[in-house]
């Protein structure tokens, strides 16, 4: 366990908030309801996550069709 502690995290990344997900799926339906509340909780921040990067991605093709118009 002390070896956890001391690991690189690294970035979050859809990829990691989406075995997250599954993970704490599998935790509610073989102990109950007892985590639901996480599992929740880590569904809405992948949620936010995909929204932000839909977001930021539009936001880069917009900055960068107005580069094109000025050249």
């Amino acid at each position: 366990m002390t070896e956890w502690h001391h690991r690189e995290r690294g970035p979050i990344t859809e990829d990691k908030l989406l075995k997250a997900v599954h993970i704490l799926a599998d935790i509610v339906e073989s102990h109950g309801a007892t985590f639901r509340p996480l599992y929740h909780d880590v569904r809405q921040q992948l949620g936010e996550f995909r929204a932000q990067q839909q977001a930021d991605a539009a936001a880069a093709r917009i900055a960068a069709l107005g580069e094109e118009k000025v050249a």
